[in-house]
């Protein structure tokens, strides 16, 4: 099973917007971990994140959601290249949900342009 730690909060930087691109945004997976994973109390408090267990499916299965996006030239333009989509973790179907299947988890998946 993987485990989803996903973003939930704004994060912006307050001193220098540019520097946004070097931060996980809302809708951003911060990484995927193995079943059996334990995250700190200050992790699942902090009212920053929100995590989903994937069962049947493993940490390479979401590669993309924590793949970072480069320009041409090799400088990070996006901290993630694909993200869950915020509005959809935001409404009435996904508030509580603790668990998903991977297609559930593909089928809220943006890829950045």
């Amino acid at each position: 099973m993987a485990r989803l730690c996903i973003r939930i909060k704004p994060n912006p930087n307050t001193t220098d917007p540019s520097l946004d691109v070097l931060r996980t945004q809302e809708g951003d997976v911060v990484c995927v971990k193995e079943d059996g994973h334990v995250f700190s109390h200050g992790e699942l408090n902090c009212g920053q994140y929100r995590f989903i267990d994937v069962p049947g499916a493993v940490t390479a299965d979401f590669v993309i959601l924590i793949k970072p996006s480069f320009d041409a030239g090799r400088n990070l333009i996006r901290k993630r290249s694909a993200h869950l989509d915020p509005a959809v973790l935001r409404g009435v179907a996904w508030r509580t949900v603790v668990t998903a299947t991977k297609a559930q988890i593909d089928s809220i998946t943006v890829v950045k342009s």
